[in-house]
């Protein structure tokens, strides 16, 4: 074999190499499926075979991203994530419904504003992107209660067949009755937005990672039944928690989910510490489901992390990394998968009372897009894949031929995978044990004609924790791939031949061959060397990339030209591929109505491209003056960059052309909020004893429905869920008399319940008698009483809890059988009141209770019922904008309080950030440990919880539509200090700060923030 070694020269200028080689005739060929496709009878827009889904006929792999809207409530930046997850390559969102935010009481369905998932719908239905419906009831999701609403999560029932559920999630008559309202609007929404109706709906989950067993089969049928009596016709399915063989055959499809690194808290995770690979899934689902596609629901895409982790979300990213995208993602690929759902692409936040009883704010999840929008090196990694997996659909119908782990190449895992029609063949190559981390070389043959790769009598390069994929006799355009041993991006048409696009590591040689003959000149242009070598109909590369691209073209003196565009992988990040939309109903899908002509190399984001002629319109953000190349259009007259004409556009060869971005780095003004003017007013006035009692019920029931029966204390029953009340923070006022003729008590007992990592902090009059705080789930407190503390006539106890929200289903987080730690139906009060020392008939006379204003009946229709809890300045909407707190004392976070309790500070600034920008910004709190609770109230969303002596979150990001940008924005603490210590006071530090510049982002996002006149003012409430 001879080489020919071929100098790069500066990019996209003309070198030539004149080679001649035999001309040989290339094959063509149409992947298609021989196998009859079924349905679930109800519509043939949406079907399989065993190997995977066709999409209005076209055979599709679906590669998804979990994204919750409601997760970020501001839908005028729905349409950002949509946008970002078509850059990535995705071809669908899977989506969660949220019960408990759009039925916060019985008879009510509220669908509007953040609950109004029409403007998604429509935003995927533009961008080109198919949607898989998540509605529940049930989700997990890590949200209060699995999303059950607080008014469901109350029902009786206590069957010995579902010990961690109670009748929830069953088919109980109570429970069957709850659902109704809410799911005659969610599915009548979801058929309007179906595919068959012209929507990009394509597919809805049943319930949620859920068991077998009695009432519970019955009762997701029932669900699936009314759905299509509703006129749902799209398939449904289910997503087994784990390979468990749950409700295999009670809706259409079937799926399992998959966390192998850890399924929560990860930043308590060792991120050098990996788990061994799992390798049943194919064997699991082939006899599970045989004929049906291997569907993955939820894959990990991250990890949730919960209260107390030690590294937060950036050890999760760091654990659940790019290189475990390579290994478990083609690990999915090896075992047949063809749809799969990478949970999550965005977590975003979970703002206010909507986390569940161990997650805190952030719900970043380690997620290829971070909590404030930003893409980060995981997008990058998803975007390689999921357009390699868009380019070749060789890879939707293929045969396994040998999983191979030791015995041919020892320490190395080998799958061959092979597409039964067209001869192609996928190799992937893992290590054997991915918990280790060694660099092993191998030679391997492949392909048809068995040919030991590579070469040129070097190796193949697998990296510890590594996976690559060696893609053979693969038809792109007319041409024929024979192997390569580079990473596989995409292909296109450029100026007649047929460009293969392919990156690799800057440090590895790579080969390919191509069937190719004949005189053949060999153009290269860029920084990397390459060298040519000829064989029989076989026409060789080799190289190792260097940073950047280099074009690198074949012309044969007959037949079509191939070109390679090879990139390192920082350059392959930095490549997109945009569709370009055609005509019909679904013009903007690809492999359906859209095509993808060219090519982009350099900016930070590519989101929309069109082509009209010889103009280019292309949408997208810039971090900094950049450089782009154009790749595919043989002949352009304009360039527009967001609207706006590119620099210097000049064709630099042939179908290639470079222009430059500009970029000016904005002013951004923050206010400082350390020097700003603070306003503070006392919230505990329930601890004096003229207290009036505003927004406080009688706590006066006698009887529950819950199957956790108090402790001690009589006659009533302190449980908030039964007051309407179920989420937030909690006050109870207890009143007991003290005379002459009464004994002293010597302690007051108080059992409270506020979920894992709750605190309570008690009040005897206006003496402080201590909290508690232990991150139990209940605690049990006798506080110590001097005779000093009581007053003549009635005394007041006080106490005032966390309800941390509501724990998720012991069934979907596979409790230990038998135990009830997880029930959904925990109470969250007080299980147990008592004065020692006296006797039964000398106890209290009587509780009160406040929770958020007006209960299940709030006020705010905007921020919805999780927003607000039930401290006094809550009650009041002191958290609100428009409040007049002029008369209020300037007093700082910084001073805080003068001893435990409760107060709010109120601060405001005017910000002007520059349009045309995305400007990420978070509220910082300092890091030091102190034993207060704190709540961040901006323009009155509550946007963020510390816990500062729990921890982890310090930094709490707020987007523009909560903030307004160029207006007036309020910002409010809430500070609950439970410790005497000078840390446990005040808060030391509290700063604004912007986390990235990138111009282009999402114009026109608008703001809806109620104020205090339109939720308080006018129901009479006095702002004091």
């Amino acid at each position: 074999m001879q080489f020919l070694s071929l100098c790069a020269t500066a990019f996209f200028v003309a070198a030539l190499v004149i080679c001649e080689f035999p001309h040989v005739v290339q094959p063509t060929s149409i992947l298609q499926s021989s196998l009859a496709r079924t349905g679930n009878g109800l519509t043939q827009a949406v079907e399989w075979d065993s190997y995977s889904f066709f999409v209005l006929g076209n055979r599709t792999f679906i590669q998804s991203g979990e994204f919750h809207m409601w997760r970020l409530p501001v839908p005028s930046l729905w349409r950002d994530i949509v946008q970002k997850a078509k850059s990535a390559g995705l071809n669908a969102i899977s989506i969660y419904f949220h019960w408990g935010l759009t039925n916060p009481r019985p008879g009510e369905v509220d669908l509007t504003g953040i609950n109004d998932y029409q403007p998604f719908f429509d935003a995927a239905k533009a961008e080109g992107i198919w949607v898989i419906a998540r509605p529940g009831p049930y989700i997990n999701s890590e949200t209060s209660t699995g999303g059950i609403p607080g008014h469901v999560a109350w029902l009786p029932g206590n069957p010995p067949w579902n010990p961690y559920n109670g009748e929830l999630r069953s088919n109980d008559t109570f429970y069957h009755d709850a659902w109704q309202d809410y799911w005659t609007s969610v599915i009548g929404l979801l058929v309007k937005n179906q595919i068959t109706n012209g929507g990009p709906v394509i597919l809805c989950q049943i319930e949620n990672e859920y068991y077998n067993g009695p009432g519970q089969n019955e009762y997701v049928r029932q669900l699936r039944q009314r759905a299509v009596d509703l006129g749902l016709v799209i398939p449904t399915f289910v997503n087994d928690p784990g390979e468990f063989n749950n409700l295999v055959n009670d809706t259409d499809l079937y799926g399992i989910d998959a966390y192998p690194l850890s399924a929560s808290n990860c930043g308590n995770a060792d991120p050098a510490v990996w788990r061994d690979i799992v390798t049943t899934w194919r064997a699991y689902l082939d006899a599970t489901v045989p004929g049906k596609p291997h569907f993955f629901p939820e894959f990990q895409g991250g990890s949730a992390d919960n209260w107390g982790s030690k590294g937060g979300y950036a050890t999760c990213r760091e654990l659940v990394n790019t290189n475990f995208q390579r290994v478990f993602f083609h690990q999915l690929w090896a075992s047949g998968v063809t749809a799969e759902n990478f949970y999550m692409f965005y977590g975003g936040t979970t703002w206010a009372q909507l986390p569940y009883s161990q997650g805190y704010t952030s719900y970043d999840y380690g997620a290829p897009v971070d909590e404030q929008r930003q893409i980060t090196a995981k997008h990058a990694e998803l975007k390689l894949q999921s357009l390699f997996l868009r380019s070749f659909a060789d890879i939707y119908m293929t045969d396994l031929i040998g999983a191979l782990d030791n015995t041919t190449v020892p320490n190395v895992f080998i799958t061959h995978l092979k597409n039964p029609i067209e001869g192609s063949s996928f190799y992937i190559f893992r290590p054997n044990d991915v918990t280790l981390n060694n660099t092993l070389t191998f030679q391997y043959a492949v392909g048809q004609a068995n040919t030991v790769v590579p070469q040129n009598g070097s190796t193949l390069t697998l990296l510890g924790r590594d996976s690559f994929v060696i893609a053979t006799d693969l038809i792109f355009g007319s041409s024929t791939l024979r192997y390569s041993t580079a990473n596989l991006l995409t292909w296109l048409e450029l100026d007649g031949a047929d460009l293969l696009v392919v990156y690799g590591n800057a440090d590895l040689a790579y080969e390919m061959a191509f069937v190719l003959s004949g005189e053949v000149s060999v153009a290269v242009v860029g920084p990397t060397q390459v060298q040519a070598s000829q064989e029989t109909n076989t026409f060789t590369l080799n190289f190792t990339p260097s940073p950047g691209v280099t074009l690198v073209r074949l012309n044969p003196s007959h037949g079509k030209a191939i070109a390679v565009l090879i990139a390192d992988n920082d350059a392959a990040t930095r490549l997109w591929q945009p569709t370009i939309a055609g005509t019909g109903t679904f013009a903007n899908y690809a492999r359906v109505g859209a095509s993808t002509p060219l090519l982009v190399s350099g900016p930070y984001l590519v989101r929309n491209a069109s082509l009209t002629g010889t103009h280019l319109a292309l949408w997208g953000d810039v971090d900094e003056r950049t450089t782009i190349q154009i790749l595919g259009p043989p002949v352009l007259s304009s360039v527009l960059w967001n609207q706006a004409p590119v620099e210097d556009l000049r064709k630099t060869g042939s179908g290639v052309w470079q222009a430059t971005i500009p970029f000016a780095a904005p002013m951004v003004r923050l206010p400082d909020l350390q020097s700003a003017t603070w306003r503070f007013r006392d919230s505990l006035p329930e601890i004096q004893p003229d207290f009036d009692g505003f927004g406080m019920v009688p706590a006066d029931q006698t009887t529950t429905t819950s199957v956790f029966p108090p402790y001690y204390g009589e006659p009533w029953i302190l449980y908030a869920d039964q007051y309407g009340f179920h989420a937030g923070n909690l006050l109870w006022r207890g009143t007991f008399v003290h005379d002459a003729n009464t004994t002293a008590p010597t302690a007051v007992n108080i059992s409270s319940s506020g979920a894992v990592n709750y605190a309570a902090s008690v009040w005897l009059n206006k003496h402080y008698l201590g909290a508690a705080d232990t991150r139990a789930r209940t605690n049990n407190n006798s506080f110590p009483v001097s005779e000093e503390m009581l007053l003549p006539g009635e005394n007041h106890v006080v106490v005032l809890q966390d309800n941390m929200g509501g724990d998720l289903s012991g069934m979907d987080v596979c409790c230990t059988p038998g135990g009830r730690a997880r029930d959904l139906q925990q109470p969250r009060g007080l299980q147990g009141y008592y004065l020692v020392g006296r006797d039964t008939g000398a106890q209290f006379t009587g509780w009160t209770l406040a929770g958020n204003f007006m209960g299940e009946h709030h006020p705010d229709t905007v921020r919805k019922i999780y927003n607000e809890g039930g401290l006094y300045g809550e009650r009041k909407g002191w958290h609100l904008p428009g409040l007049d707190d002029s008369h209020w004392e300037e007093r700082t976070l910084f001073q805080g309080l003068d001893q435990p309790g409760v107060g709010f500070f109120r601060t405001s600034f005017t910000l002007d950030l520059p349009k045309g920008y995305d400007i990420p910004l978070s509220f910082v709190f300092d890091s030091a440990v102190g034993q207060y609770r704190a709540q961040l109230y901006v323009n009155g969303w509550q946007m963020g919880k510390r816990i500062a002596n729990i921890g982890p979150q310090t930094a709490f990001p707020v987007h523009e539509g909560i903030l307004d940008y160029q207006g007036h924005n309020t910002v409010v603490l809430s500070l609950w200090a439970l410790g005497n210590g000078a840390a446990d006071l005040r808060i030391p530090s509290f700063k604004l700060v912007a986390n990235g510049t990138y111009a282009g982002g999402v114009q026109g996002v608008a703001t809806d923030n109620p104020g205090w006149e339109a939720l308080r003012g006018r129901f009479g409430v006095g702002a004091d």
